[in-house]
C-alpha cells in the first residue's frame, strides 16, 4: 500500500522560542490536528522569521492557537507553512 502526503490544517499550541537541546534560537511548538493527534515542530531561522512576519505578531506567544499547514504522511507530521484566512 503506497501513502502520499497529505496537506492539512493544524493548530499551533504550546509555541516558545529558545535554544531547546540544538543549541541555535528556533521556534517551537505542537500542531494538532485534532485533540489526540499532535507533533512537536521546531524551525530554524528562515521559516520562523517567515511565519514571524506573515502573522504580523509583536511577541511569538502571539502564534498560540494560529493555524498552520502540515504535510501528512502516514505517521509524520511536518509543519510546512502558515495558513492565513
Amino acid at each position: 500500500m503506497i501513502e502520499e502526503t497529505v496537506k492539512q490544517m493544524a493548530i499551533m499550541k504550546g509555541v516558545g522560542f529558545g535554544l531547546r537541546d540544538v543549541g541555535t534560537p528556533v521556534l517551537f511548538f505542537s500542531t494538532y490536528l485534532t485533540e489526540g493527534e499532535a507533533a512537536l515542530q521546531v524551525l530554524f531561522y528562515d521559516k520562523y522569521v517567515n511565519f514571524i512576519k506573515k502573522y504580523g505578531v509583536y511577541d511569538v506567544k502571539g502564534l498560540e492557537g494560529k493555524p498552520v499547514w502540515v504535510d501528512v504522511d502516514g505517521c509524520i507530521i511536518a509543519v510546512n507553512s502558515p495558513c492565513i484566512i
